[in-house]
């Protein structure tokens, strides 16, 4: 049931994002944009706690080595790299999002699991890989990348 709840939760803030923002739908330059039909399958993230900046958002269907170049709008210059606050995994395989401190799927890194919404990634830490970049450093306006994977391990 918690899992259900979290899952509407994201996606209800999902529509209305794309309400407020309709800009926000469309693909930026040199991205690989969420291309599922109905949005889902998809790693969501916003610049901005609680998914409250809506003008500021982008979304992935595929692994994604370097945030650098995603979501690139007159807003967002240097793309979504190091500058999410709030995720949601929209996952329909079941998969996690392994979440990369480096670009090049490298560095620490953390795992938001299939249905999970992050509301505030001040909260959260890159907790697997010690030894390596990034480990023990907060999630939020961290992020370089991230690589879909059956486990966090």
């Amino acid at each position: 049931m918690r899992k259900m709840y979290r899952g509407l939760l994201a996606t209800g803030v999902m529509v209305v994002a794309l309400m407020l923002n309709p800009a926000a739908a469309q693909a930026g330059s040199g991205h690989p944009w969420c291309t599922s039909a109905d949005l889902k399958g998809c790693l969501w993230a916003w610049d901005g706690a609680y998914a409250y900046n809506y003008s500021v958002s982008c979304a992935w269907f595929n692994s994604d080595s370097n945030w650098s170049d995603d979501c690139v709008f007159e807003e967002t210059p240097g793309g979504m790299r190091n500058r999410a606050s709030s995720l949601v995994n929209e996952s329909t395989h079941g998969n996690y999002a392994r979440l990369y401190y480096h670009t090049g799927y490298t560095g620490a890194w953390a795992c938001i699991g299939p249905g999970e919404y992050w509301d505030n990634l001040y909260n959260w830490w890159f907790n697997h890989g010690a030894g390596l970049g990034g480990y023990q450093t907060r999630i939020d306006n961290e992020i370089a990348g991230f690589k879909w994977s059956t486990s966090c391990g």
